[in-house]
């Protein structure tokens, strides 16, 4: 019995020892399982943080490069919107000053223009007008000399702007807003437009002629001080030519616009409570019955088309003016 129970006791010993053994290695096992999936936490915590970092170094780098290289349409763009906002605020102060006040309600502000202009052109041919007829008493005083690079950029790049501008207003412009547009968009579109080209084409055709002029002055010194009549005539041509084209486009700029203008508002406010105006490329009016019945509508439409195709051929002759000097350089073009 006793022996029995030795080895019951012997049995359950080694039965506990086996079992603290297990439970030792399976804690053993736990432990590093955890410390593996721990590690494992680590590396994918720094991993993480890693490709957050790479992610922010890669924005700030992207953020740098387009603010470096930011294009320059949008810098050009928003300085020459602040720059027209400040001229805007300048004329709108201006325009609330005294002194415009006077100005525009105590004077006629076209006539004074016209005078400025007239008066500069005067100004600049006179020796030419009271001058006496050359005479070659004095070759030695008639050395053609060099023009002023100036001058000649003046005289050049006043000339291809007038030109390149009444040709993209007459055909290409006015045309294609015409035909694709409603014609009461384009009224006001042109309404925008007319007084910008025409004052540009009158100063531009005075630079050509002024500086057309000096250069003439220039490459032969005897007609400096010389009467128009002792003038070649084909260089009095173009001065008619240059000085007619600059004083149609001011006379339609101060004269013949504004009233039009005025004229088209009315027209377009008969027309719009008739629902007549958003036709495109033709008028509409001759289909309404009350339009045409209305006297002051007719009145307005003809007063209307009359400036309008006065306007009309006072560019063409303008036109025709520039390509006769067009026509002149055309002709020099072997002694530039």
């Amino acid at each position: 019995m006793c022996l029995h129970k030795m080895m019951l006791e012997h049995s359950a010993a080694s039965r506990i020892g086996t079992s603290h053994q297990l439970f030792s290695e399976r804690l053993v096992a736990g432990e590093n399982l955890i410390m593996e999936q721990k590690s494992c936490c680590v590396a994918k915590t720094t991993s993480a943080t890693e490709s957050t970092e790479e992610k922010q170094a890669v924005e700030e780098v992207v953020a740098a490069e387009e603010q470096v290289y930011q294009d320059a349409l949008v810098g050009a763009t928003q300085a020459t919107r602040k720059l027209v906002e400040s001229c805007k605020q300048l004329t709108s102060q201006f325009r609330r000053s005294t002194a415009y006040k006077i100005l525009t309600r105590t004077t006629q502000p076209s006539h004074a223009i016209t005078l400025v202009f007239v008066s500069f052109i005067l100004l600049v041919l006179w020796p030419n007008i009271v001058g006496q007829p050359s005479t070659n008493a004095s070759p030695a005083k008639n050395v053609a000399q060099r023009p002023s690079v100036f001058v000649s950029l003046a005289y050049f790049g006043s000339f291809a702007m007038h030109f390149g501008a009444q040709m993209w207003m007459t055909f290409v412009s006015g045309l294609a807003l015409y035909f694709n547009l409603p014609r009461h968009t384009f009224g006001r579109v042109q309404e925008i437009l007319f007084p910008k080209y025409f004052s540009m084409g009158a100063g531009l055709s005075a630079v050509t002629l002024i500086t057309f002029i000096k250069l003439q002055q220039t490459a032969h010194p005897e007609l400096t001080s010389a009467s128009f009549h002792s003038w070649d005539p084909l260089l009095l041509l173009q001065l008619v030519s240059l000085a007619l084209c600059a004083a149609l486009e001011l006379i339609v700029w101060l004269y013949l616009a504004p009233p039009m203008l005025r004229l088209m508002h009315q027209k377009y406010h008969f027309e719009a409570s008739e629902t007549v105006g958003q036709e495109v490329g033709h008028f509409a009016g001759a289909e309404n019955a009350q339009l045409q019945r209305s006297l002051h509508f007719k009145s307005v439409h003809k007063r209307f088309r009359q400036i309008h195709m006065t306007t009309a051929m006072a560019n063409m002759v303008a036109l025709a003016c520039t390509f006769v000097h067009l026509h002149f350089l055309a002709s020099r073009v072997e002694m530039l």
